[in-house]
């Protein structure tokens, strides 16, 4: 079985026209592949999809459950005609070719290179978008240059216990080291037991953050996160 990353300095052929072309494979374990996301409905679909599920409990608090179909719509629009750089930044797993997990990689300046946009969002009650500016309080921004953030990561409940969340930070991780950084680095809940898998991939508590009453309470519906950082040798 060959364990050897796969990686291009050419352009990736991100298919923005009609979603059939496929971006170049950027790394294999065995059945499990990453690629660059493409602006192709299936992945904007699939991503806003996963995304959403996985992160169903902090949506919900923030907004409402009759609200997820139209944070599914955000998500999906937030990825629509972006520069090819912005693709690059988002990677999608797959398990014998399904589509099966995501992650996306965040970098200094990219909070000005991909700004939110008011038209992705479709009508909302005045709770939602209260709700939403709070969620998006609580999510970092200012992406300290020589540092990769990593946010989200998730994987397709179908598919877990497949080693997909790995082999999508061993991705990650080539990312980084690719454009400079030193560090890695991602926020998880405490009561989230995806820390478990970020420690055995190398990933450090640096700091644990609660604000004052219910600060991180009101924003995502958690009480307390930690910062994980992984020095990249």
């Amino acid at each position: 079985m060959d364990f050897t990353p796969i990686t291009t300095q050419q352009p990736l052929p991100i298919g923005q026209k009609d979603g059939h072309v496929q971006p170049t494979e950027l790394l294999r374990r065995g059945p499990v592949s990453v690629r660059n996301a493409t602006e192709s409905e299936e992945d904007r679909e699939f991503i806003g999809k996963l995304v959403i599920e996985a992160f169903e409990r902090k949506v919900v608090h923030a907004t409402s459950r009759a609200s997820l179909p139209a944070m599914n719509t955000i998500y999906s629009n937030h990825m629509r005609g972006r520069p090819p750089l912005f693709y690059e930044r988002h990677f999608i797993a797959e398990y014998n070719g399904e589509r099966a997990g995501t992650c996306v990689l965040h970098y200094h300046g990219d909070a000005e290179l991909f700004p939110d946009r008011t038209e992705d969002i479709p009508p909302l009650s005045c709770c939602d978008i209260c709700g939403l500016w709070l969620l998006q309080l609580g999510t970092p921004k200012d992406y300290p240059a020589g540092k990769c953030y990593l946010d989200p990561i998730c994987v397709d409940e179908k598919f877990r216990g497949k080693g997909i969340g790995k082999v999508l930070l061993d991705m990650a991780e080539i990312d980084a080291k690719k454009r400079g950084c030193k560090v890695i680095y991602l926020l998880v809940a405490t009561t989230n037991r995806a820390q478990h898998l970020y420690e055995r991939q190398g990933y450090h508590v640096i700091e644990k953050k609660s604000l004052c009453c219910c600060g991180y309470w009101c924003m995502t519906g958690e009480r307390e996160f930690a910062r994980m950082d992984k020095v990249l040798d």
